[in-house]
């Protein structure tokens, strides 16, 4: 657009060319941003607008953020933290006789609680020859080591602590 032009449609021809020139601009740039709001119409269109986009990303934040306050939740009370667990390890065992042996072994409880533990002994075959419940005397030790004879019907080759658990007592 000219200067002559925009003097023509100018409605107030006193302004000189300067203004004329500034109105062409303007003019100018009326066109390109409606050229521009065709673009984004069409885009938008053909993409989905940028608001769904956001609320998309807004809903995966909020569930992560739910997801992790659930596993921190699940952490708290779930027991993970939980101080009456009864954990156990074997020593080893001694041979006293072919029909006996004496199992050794280490208990992990809490203080003063009445604890019971499975002793199991195998043969070659790992067929059990021997079986025992042993229930452990109170202590005031957190972890204390248990030595219990074990009678065998066969000769064995092995012997474990299979499982401690806490006693109820009622």
């Amino acid at each position: 657009m000219d200067a002559a032009a925009a003097r023509a449609t100018d409605p107030d021809p006193s302004r000189g060319p300067e203004s004329a020139d500034a109105a062409a601009s303007g003019a100018e740039a009326a066109s390109a941003s409606a050229g521009s709001a065709d673009q984004r119409q069409a885009l938008e269109d053909r993409y989905g607008t940028g608001r769904r986009r956001s609320i998309d990303r807004r809903f995966a934040w909020i569930a992560a953020a739910l997801l992790v306050l659930a596993g921190i939740g699940f952490l708290l009370f779930s027991g993970w933290q939980n101080t009456n667990r009864v954990s156990w390890q074997d020593i080893g065992f001694t041979r006293a006789s072919d029909f006996s042996l004496d199992v050794k072994f280490e208990v992990s409880a809490p203080p003063r609680t009445p604890v019971a533990c499975a002793v199991e002994a195998l043969n070659e075959a790992k067929a059990t020859v021997g079986w025992k419940i042993v229930e452990l005397p109170l202590t005031d030790e957190h972890t204390h080591a248990v030595t219990t004879r074990l009678i065998t019907t066969n000769p064995a080759t092995a012997a474990t602590a299979r499982e401690c658990w806490v006693v109820e007592r009622g």
